[in-house]
């Protein structure tokens, strides 16, 4: 029918999906998530035994922050 000019209803074309308001979100959502776990792991590390962040304090040690400069 496409010889002739004519068309069939709902007979267009699919078009390929594209990032909705959603996609977005879940962009921002993921780049949210990551500056949180920098932002932890920076903290654990200032308070961390010799700055390090996933270290565990030995019980009755005292606990000492680190100077930014450190």
């Amino acid at each position: 029918m496409s010889q002739f000019g004519m068309q069939m209803p709902g007979g267009r074309g699919r078009r390929g999906s594209s990032p909705d308001v959603y996609t977005g979100l879940l962009f921002l959502s993921v780049a949210a998530l990551v500056a949180a776990c920098l932002v932890v792991y920076f903290a654990g590390s200032r308070i961390g035994p010799e700055g390090n962040a996933l270290g565990m304090h030995v019980d009755g040690s005292p606990v000492k922050l680190a100077t930014p400069g450190q």
